[in-house]
Protein backbone atom coordinates (compact mmCIF):
# COMPACT_ATOMS: atom_id res chain seq x y z
CA UNK A 1 0.00 0.00 0.00
CA UNK A 2 2.84 2.62 1.22
CA UNK A 3 4.35 1.78 -2.24
CA UNK A 4 1.42 2.12 -4.45
CA UNK A 5 1.07 5.52 -2.71
CA UNK A 6 4.19 6.58 -2.93
CA UNK A 7 4.44 5.88 -6.80
CA UNK A 8 1.38 7.79 -7.25
CA UNK A 9 2.34 10.78 -5.46
CA UNK A 10 6.01 10.39 -7.61
CA UNK A 11 3.54 10.08 -10.48
CA UNK A 12 1.38 12.99 -9.80
CA UNK A 13 4.46 15.29 -9.12
CA UNK A 14 6.16 14.65 -12.52
CA UNK A 15 3.36 14.68 -14.62
CA UNK A 16 3.18 18.75 -13.05
CA UNK A 17 7.00 19.60 -14.37
CA UNK A 18 6.95 21.53 -17.77
CA UNK A 19 9.91 22.86 -19.02
CA UNK A 20 9.67 27.18 -19.84
CA UNK A 21 9.07 28.04 -23.33
CA UNK A 22 12.00 29.16 -25.21
CA UNK A 23 12.03 33.32 -25.58
CA UNK A 24 11.63 35.51 -28.53
CA UNK A 25 15.03 36.72 -28.00
CA UNK A 26 15.75 33.24 -28.23
CA UNK A 27 14.04 31.52 -30.79
CA UNK A 28 14.94 34.05 -33.72
CA UNK A 29 18.30 32.12 -34.78
CA UNK A 30 15.62 29.28 -35.40
CA UNK A 31 13.36 31.15 -37.95
CA UNK A 32 14.99 30.99 -41.51
CA UNK A 33 14.74 27.01 -40.93
CA UNK A 34 11.15 25.89 -41.62
CA UNK A 35 12.29 23.60 -44.02
CA UNK A 36 15.16 22.44 -46.02
CA UNK A 37 16.74 24.61 -47.79
CA UNK A 38 20.39 24.53 -49.90
CA UNK A 39 21.88 27.24 -50.56
CA UNK A 40 25.03 28.05 -53.01
CA UNK A 41 27.74 30.87 -51.51
CA UNK A 42 30.69 32.24 -53.76
CA UNK A 43 33.80 33.43 -53.05
CA UNK A 44 35.71 36.49 -54.80
CA UNK A 45 37.95 33.64 -56.66
CA UNK A 46 34.60 32.06 -58.16
CA UNK A 47 34.82 29.24 -55.24
CA UNK A 48 31.92 27.27 -54.85
CA UNK A 49 30.09 26.53 -51.05
CA UNK A 50 26.89 24.85 -51.46
CA UNK A 51 25.62 24.39 -48.13
CA UNK A 52 22.48 22.02 -46.79
CA UNK A 53 20.67 23.98 -44.25
CA UNK A 54 18.01 21.13 -42.31
CA UNK A 55 14.50 22.38 -40.94
CA UNK A 56 14.71 22.77 -37.14
CA UNK A 57 14.27 19.69 -34.81
CA UNK A 58 12.54 19.99 -31.44
CA UNK A 59 13.24 17.19 -29.53
CA UNK A 60 12.52 16.23 -25.32
CA UNK A 61 13.91 14.01 -22.90
CA UNK A 62 11.86 13.20 -19.82
CA UNK A 63 14.58 12.39 -16.69
CA UNK A 64 13.03 10.32 -14.05
CA UNK A 65 15.41 9.57 -11.46
CA UNK A 66 16.22 9.03 -8.09
CA UNK A 67 19.60 10.14 -8.37
CA UNK A 68 19.44 12.42 -11.33
CA UNK A 69 16.38 13.78 -10.35
CA UNK A 70 13.03 14.64 -11.87
CA UNK A 71 13.19 17.05 -14.92
CA UNK A 72 12.07 17.53 -18.43
CA UNK A 73 14.33 18.83 -21.43
CA UNK A 74 13.82 20.29 -24.49
CA UNK A 75 16.08 20.78 -27.45
CA UNK A 76 15.97 22.52 -30.76
CA UNK A 77 18.28 22.28 -33.45
CA UNK A 78 19.13 23.09 -37.09
CA UNK A 79 21.72 20.27 -38.62
CA UNK A 80 24.12 21.90 -42.03
CA UNK A 81 25.99 19.87 -43.85
CA UNK A 82 28.51 21.42 -47.10
CA UNK A 83 27.53 19.14 -50.34
CA UNK A 84 30.56 17.28 -51.48
CA UNK A 85 32.87 18.97 -53.95
CA UNK A 86 32.11 22.50 -51.56
CA UNK A 87 35.58 24.12 -50.59
CA UNK A 88 34.68 24.55 -47.25
CA UNK A 89 34.08 20.78 -45.23
CA UNK A 90 33.57 19.42 -41.63
CA UNK A 91 37.10 17.86 -40.99
CA UNK A 92 37.48 13.69 -41.05
CA UNK A 93 36.47 11.29 -38.26
CA UNK A 94 39.53 9.02 -37.25
CA UNK A 95 38.21 6.47 -39.61
CA UNK A 96 38.98 8.76 -42.60
CA UNK A 97 35.98 8.67 -43.94
CA UNK A 98 32.73 9.98 -42.22
CA UNK A 99 33.15 13.98 -41.69
CA UNK A 100 31.99 15.35 -38.31
CA UNK A 101 27.97 16.52 -37.90
CA UNK A 102 27.56 20.35 -36.80
CA UNK A 103 24.35 21.80 -35.58
CA UNK A 104 24.30 25.75 -37.07
CA UNK A 105 22.08 26.33 -33.78
CA UNK A 106 21.18 24.41 -31.17
CA UNK A 107 19.43 25.43 -27.07
CA UNK A 108 18.40 23.72 -24.73
CA UNK A 109 16.37 24.24 -21.61
CA UNK A 110 15.53 22.59 -18.40
CA UNK A 111 12.47 22.01 -16.38
CA UNK A 112 15.50 21.91 -13.36
CA UNK A 113 17.17 25.24 -13.37
CA UNK A 114 15.81 28.47 -14.95
CA UNK A 115 18.03 28.94 -17.93
CA UNK A 116 19.02 27.82 -21.10
CA UNK A 117 21.80 27.36 -23.21
CA UNK A 118 22.43 28.17 -26.93
CA UNK A 119 25.18 27.30 -28.95
CA UNK A 120 25.96 29.00 -32.50
CA UNK A 121 28.49 26.95 -34.89
CA UNK A 122 29.25 27.77 -38.18
CA UNK A 123 32.09 25.93 -40.06
CA UNK A 124 34.54 25.54 -36.57
CA UNK A 125 33.68 28.58 -35.06
CA UNK A 126 31.46 28.16 -31.59
CA UNK A 127 29.34 30.80 -30.29
CA UNK A 128 28.40 29.95 -26.31
CA UNK A 129 28.16 31.12 -23.07
CA UNK A 130 29.31 34.46 -21.96
CA UNK A 131 31.21 34.71 -25.93
CA UNK A 132 27.35 35.24 -27.56
CA UNK A 133 27.65 38.69 -25.97
CA UNK A 134 30.68 39.58 -28.64
CA UNK A 135 27.80 39.15 -30.82
CA UNK A 136 27.60 42.60 -32.57
CA UNK A 137 23.97 43.56 -33.80
CA UNK A 138 24.40 45.76 -37.27
CA UNK A 139 20.63 46.21 -37.57
CA UNK A 140 16.88 45.17 -36.84
CA UNK A 141 17.87 41.63 -38.29
CA UNK A 142 21.63 41.15 -39.20
CA UNK A 143 24.56 40.30 -36.97
CA UNK A 144 27.76 40.08 -37.14
CA UNK A 145 30.11 37.69 -35.45
CA UNK A 146 33.70 38.02 -35.10
CA UNK A 147 35.61 34.30 -34.91
CA UNK A 148 38.57 36.30 -33.04
CA UNK A 149 35.83 36.67 -30.27
CA UNK A 150 34.25 33.01 -30.16
CA UNK A 151 34.55 30.30 -28.11
CA UNK A 152 36.23 28.48 -30.47
CA UNK A 153 37.73 28.51 -33.48
CA UNK A 154 38.65 25.53 -35.76
CA UNK A 155 36.68 22.84 -34.38
CA UNK A 156 35.90 20.16 -36.62
CA UNK A 157 36.85 21.69 -39.80
CA UNK A 158 39.10 21.18 -42.50
CA UNK A 159 42.34 21.97 -41.25
CA UNK A 160 43.52 25.31 -42.72
CA UNK A 161 40.10 26.34 -43.94
CA UNK A 162 38.68 28.42 -41.10
CA UNK A 163 36.06 31.54 -41.19
CA UNK A 164 37.13 34.54 -39.51
CA UNK A 165 33.88 35.97 -40.01
CA UNK A 166 30.16 35.74 -41.10
CA UNK A 167 26.93 37.43 -41.23
CA UNK A 168 23.38 36.69 -39.91
CA UNK A 169 20.09 37.55 -41.10
CA UNK A 170 17.37 36.19 -38.83
CA UNK A 171 14.69 36.17 -41.66
CA UNK A 172 17.25 34.04 -43.92
CA UNK A 173 19.90 32.94 -42.73
CA UNK A 174 23.78 33.05 -43.16
CA UNK A 175 24.32 35.92 -46.11
CA UNK A 176 28.01 35.95 -46.29
CA UNK A 177 31.36 34.97 -44.33
CA UNK A 178 35.14 35.40 -44.56
CA UNK A 179 37.36 32.74 -44.00
CA UNK A 180 41.19 32.59 -42.65
CA UNK A 181 42.59 33.43 -46.64
CA UNK A 182 40.94 37.19 -46.06
CA UNK A 183 38.40 35.79 -48.98
CA UNK A 184 34.36 36.84 -48.85
CA UNK A 185 31.89 34.51 -49.82
CA UNK A 186 28.68 35.94 -50.38
CA UNK A 187 24.85 34.07 -51.03
CA UNK A 188 23.85 33.76 -54.32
Amino acid sequence: MYCSLMLFIGIEITSCIKVKDFTKDEIKWFSPYNEIDTVIFISKKSELDTIIFYKKIAQSDTIRNMSLGFYNENYLTVPYKPTKGSYHQFALMSDGKTRYDQNIFSISKSSSVNYSTLEITFFGTIFNGKELNNIKQIDKDVYYFDSSKATYIGMDEEKGKAIKDFTFDTRIGIIKYTDDRNIEWQRK
